[in-house]
């Protein structure tokens, strides 16, 4: 069926080109997009959304799908092609264009008012539009289906397969295990020096430092960018074209750096795929958990490791013209690595990260599944954060507004995170078992031992796989959360004398 092939691919690509676009205007809106161009862009959105849609549910995709489902000479490229295209036709058909243009244009409007409420500590002020956002993505979720929680509907789209239910069952050690792990952090009497990472460093030195840590893991700016957002992310439009952002403060030189680390991880993914199939499923990611451990690999496992700073830092001496030349490889280290509660998610520790992880899994579950009103969500948050983290916020902009994620509508995103760390932790026991002196490769900055071996076991696949499959076929396990606690555990009981 080559000529039914041929059509097919055709509106695949136009599709997933436009999905490209929409990140275009996404990542403008963060990075360029003045305050007062908020409507217009809502109308751009809600545009390429409507377009988007209506080429993924018309009848002549659904011909093509029902045609080439009958055919048994498809190589496995074009499997995987056929597969994720008919499970994105399928899930998009239940839900009315209508519904998605209204989405995409009130995600615009919700952000902005996020920005506000969140610069001017009022929640009241977002609630109306946090309220639209949750009844419309519930809509959604309706329209989709589910077999046990409505949450099932909207995480399918960030991670598929996942499930309310199978996301509790992995994040069960952190009820228990982790836990412990973090009480006996906090009953250790070592106290890591993180105040040499506290110290007035300008921008353009961090910008300069940072930039070369990206080229040196291996990302190409020939094919991406580096700039600067209020919250760092990665936006890959075509394998040539990634583009990463990260945001410097003055008197936290560091936080920038391993902002820069982490979104380089995505950004080494995004330029890892596929180029020959870009715009269709081959060519891309195959789950926001995958996409996650690539970020976080490099940001923790290789980029707060011994071995790393035996580099770093005295490249970060050299580069802040003697500001660190104070700082011992041990302080370096353990400072890397504190474990130190904080109200704010993106500037949490590894341990501590997936406890901020878990309260807003739970708080998303429950106001996408009707359990808690929106007016009542600072206070659960506020109860959840001294629950799990130990401490509380005194304000809602340092609790409950913090994070963008759900003016966005991105309910079900958040468990990637805590997913990503456990993939990220399993890979790289697997880059040890099959890459010799992994650590000697790290301290001699010789990244592409690493890379190559994700490029050959993660990025080269595409959605060739779920996410669980291709876990398992790169480690030779299912995804656990074993090495993940085995991991932070061998790291901090040394720190802490425990």
């Amino acid at each position: 069926m080559p000529q039914e092939w041929e059509r097919f691919e055709k509106q695949v690509r136009r599709i997933h080109t436009l999905g490209s676009v929409s990140s275009v205007l996404g990542w403008d809106q963060e990075t360029q997009m003045p305050s007062k161009g908020a409507t217009a862009r809502g109308e751009h959105s809600a545009l390429i959304a409507g377009i988007a849609h209506e080429a993924l549910t018309c009848s002549e995709m659904a011909d093509s799908i029902a045609a080439l489902n009958e055919a048994d000479d498809l190589s496995a490229t074009r499997q995987t092609v056929l597969r994720e295209t008919a499970r994105e036709h399928h899930r998009a058909v239940k839900v009315p264009q209508s519904l998605v243009e209204e989405l995409s244009r009130v995600r615009v409007l919700s952000t902005e008012a996020w920005r506000v409420a969140r610069g001017e500590d009022d929640f009241a002020y977002f609630a109306p539009h946090l309220a639209r956002i949750v009844a419309l993505k519930c809509e959604v979720a309706d329209h989709v289906g589910y077999a046990s929680h409505r949450y099932d509907a909207l995480l399918d789209e960030y991670e598929p397969g996942a499930t309310c239910a199978s996301v509790t069952e992995m994040f069960a050690p952190f009820r228990g295990e982790a836990r412990d792990l973090l009480d006996a952090v906090l009953g250790s009497e070592a106290a890591p020096p993180t105040s040499i990472l506290r110290r007035p460093l300008s921008v353009d030195a961090q910008r300069r430092f940072c930039r070369a840590a990206a080229a040196d893991l291996g990302f190409d700016f020939d094919a991406g960018r580096l700039d600067i957002s209020a919250h760092p992310f990665c936006s890959g439009f075509h394998p040539q074209d990634v583009r990463l952002t990260t945001r410097y403060d003055e008197n936290e030189p560091l936080s920038s750096f391993f902002g820069t680390l982490h979104e380089t991880g995505h950004g080494l993914y995004e330029q890892g795929l596929p180029a020959e199939h870009a715009f269709t499923p081959m060519g891309a990611a195959v789950s926001l958990g995958v996409h996650e451990s690539q970020s976080r690999l490099w940001e923790n496992l290789v980029g707060r490791s011994r071995p790393f700073w035996s580099l770093y830092l005295p490249r970060l001496q050299t580069c802040y013209g003697g500001a660190f030349d104070d700082v011992s490889l041990d302080d370096m280290l353990f400072a890397a690595n504190a474990v130190t509660p904080s109200l704010i998610r993106v500037e949490a520790d590894e341990l501590t990260y997936n406890f901020h992880i878990l309260l807003r899994f739970e708080l998303e579950a429950a106001l996408i599944g009707g359990d808690v009103p929106i007016e009542d969500l600072p206070g659960a948050w506020r109860e959840g954060m001294e629950t799990y983290v130990g401490i509380a916020p005194e304000n809602d902009a340092d609790g409950v507004l913090q994070d963008v994620h759900w003016s966005h509508g991105l309910f079900g995103y958040f468990p990637t995170y805590t997913l990503g760390n456990l993939y990220a932790a399993q890979l790289f026991a697997a880059i040890r078992r099959d890459v010799d002196d992994v650590d000697g490769h790290i301290a001699k900055g010789d990244f592409g031992s690493i890379l190559d071996w994700l490029r050959t076991h993660i990025h080269g696949y595409g959605m060739q796989y779920g996410a669980a499959e291709l876990i398992e076929r790169a480690t030779g396990e299912a995804p656990t959360a074993e090495y993940l606690i085995t991991y932070l555990r061998e790291k901090l009981t040394p720190l802490y004398d425990l």
